[in-house]
């Protein structure tokens, strides 16, 4: 079987912060999807809470259509299943 390998890319940040830890940008994630399932799991409708973030922003409703459906799946596509 051939495998490809992938070769190692240095990240060199742009100012001299030191780089976020990998365990807070996990939890990050984490409270980013929980976030979307409590507001999901309000009375509020998906319909009602596009309206409202598009009427304060003024983003186009499908584009938060959008965003909301990819926080809400943030969780399983950016992090493994702890084992």
């Amino acid at each position: 079987m051939n495998k490809s390998v992938t070769p190692a890319v240095k990240i060199v940040p742009e100012n001299e912060e030191e780089p976020m830890p990998v365990e807070i940008i996990e939890q990050a994630i984490v409270a980013i999807a929980a976030g979307m399932k409590k507001l999901n799991s309000t009375r509020l409708t998906r319909k009602a809470i596009v309206t409202l973030l598009h009427a304060s922003s003024g983003v186009p409703k499908g584009t938060i259509e959008i965003v909301l459906n990819n926080l809400e799946l943030m969780e399983y596509t950016w992090l493994k299943k702890k084992g």
